[in-house]
């Protein structure tokens, strides 16, 4: 499973999740800081990050790669990332 924005927020929870139901999770996040997590996670063995922007062609293919080779593939992908510079949630 690949989890864009996995470092933290929502797409952290669902990582977690996935990990936590015994998955492989692949997590892609533009602040390499926030991927910290996965190596103190339980699942750790089953972890693995990319530090990149999920709209970066190379660091979507990075991900995947990454989940293709893991046991069982690459079985699923959450589109969670998205950064907005013209628009605010009140607009």
């Amino acid at each position: 499973m690949v989890v864009t924005g996995g470092g933290r927020g929502i797409g952290r929870a669902v990582a977690e999740r996935l990990l936590d139901d015994g998955h492989t999770v692949v997590a892609v996040d533009l602040d390499r800081g926030a991927l910290e997590w996965l190596a103190e996670h339980p699942g750790a063995a089953r972890a693995r990050s990319v530090a990149g922007s999920a709209a970066d062609d190379e660091a979507v293919q990075q991900a995947a790669d990454l989940a293709e080779s893991a046991p069982g593939g690459l079985c699923g992908w959450v589109n969670n990332a998205a950064v907005f510079h013209d628009a605010s949630l009140h607009n």
